[in-house]
């Protein structure tokens, strides 16, 4: 069953704030819009995986997570992990379409397009072969005695693996359900009970990636970020406020809630905290009381007094 159903990125969403807030000027523009194409690829080639899972039948119990943050000798992050009593599986998701060669020494996954355009990316298999000694260096901390498998998962049929080197498994999706199904199991080395407290324990440490503010992230002046509260019809930067409302000078729409997502990207892409003063500025408003009732309604958490009063969004909750 499904322990941790799909979730689309976080990351995508500060990404994709940052892609329309960013001066196309400036030297860092390119690479996050590339940045974010990569991500929304990867979210997508993640979910067709999950659904596929959905339906996957297996003779004992399972559970399947996506996007874990595990903590063992350092942080690392997969994709899809399934565990039962028998074994462990990760997959390593990948959304990438033409002609794939894996090449080693060095480690590279060289990407070649219909029109002959090649690209080369990280290799999945160093960063799968990482992935199953962590987390089998959590299972040995545990006294956990499970084999772990993998595979490198190409989500969609418009990947071709011309060349790979054979001690890795890769797959297509329509291929995960018979690759697991056809993992040989003899006896079980988990009992239903301590199968369920391993899953509590993932459950319990997953640790979201948190790379926010991006500005921090990718060193970026804040600066540079456009402000003004976006419009939700037309996407303009840059709307007016009015009674119980606010305007768009290029669409001519009006909106009473326009300012939520504004206030979610402000936390995302720009800074961790926000004062009344630095409200005003990033939402342009002139009225220190319509930045009070803004921050008062945005369910933030609250530090300080008076002119000292702070305010936070926890964005992994």
């Amino acid at each position: 069953m499904i322990a941790k159903s799909f979730a689309k990125s976080l990351h995508a969403d500060a990404l994709t704030a940052l892609s329309k807030r960013l001066r196309k000027s400036h030297p860092n523009y390119a690479y996050i819009r590339d940045e974010l194409m990569q991500k929304i690829a990867g979210d997508l080639g993640e979910e067709v995986v999950m659904k596929e899972l959905e339906n996957l039948k297996l003779p004992h119990e399972f559970f399947i997570f996506h996007n874990l943050s595990l903590y063992s000798e350092n942080s690392f992050q997969m994709d899809i992990l399934l565990i039962s009593p028998y074994f462990a599986v990760i997959l390593e998701v990948k959304n990438i379409s033409g002609e794939i060669e894996i090449l080693t020494n060095p480690s590279i996954l060289v990407r070649t397009k219909p029109n002959g355009e090649k690209n080369t990316y990280k290799s999945p298999i160093p960063q799968l072969e990482e992935y199953i000694y962590q987390l089998s260096q959590i299972f040995k901390r545990h006294k956990i005695n499970l084999p772990i498998y993998g595979a490198v998962t190409f989500a969609f049929a418009r990947s071709y693996v011309k060349s790979a080197p054979t001690e890795t498994v890769f797959l297509l999706t329509n291929e995960v359900r018979k690759f697991i199904r056809g993992i040989k199991t003899t006896k079980p080395l988990l009992s239903e009970d301590q199968l369920e407290k391993l899953k509590n324990w993932i459950l319990n440490n997953n640790k979201e990636y948190n790379s926010f503010p991006l500005s921090k992230h990718y060193s970026i002046n804040p600066l540079d970020i456009i402000t003004g509260v976006e419009c939700p019809t037309c996407t303009f930067i840059g709307m007016k406020k009015v009674i119980r409302n606010w305007t768009c000078p290029k669409c001519r729409n009006f909106s009473k809630l326009a300012h939520e997502q504004t206030i979610k990207d402000y936390f995302l892409i720009y800074k961790e905290t926000i004062n009344n003063q630095e409200c005003r500025r990033f939402f342009h408003l002139q009225d220190k009381h319509d930045a009070t009732r803004i921050l008062k309604n945005a369910n933030l958490i609250v530090t300080g007094k008076s002119r000292k009063t702070e305010y936070t969004m926890n964005l992994l909750k």
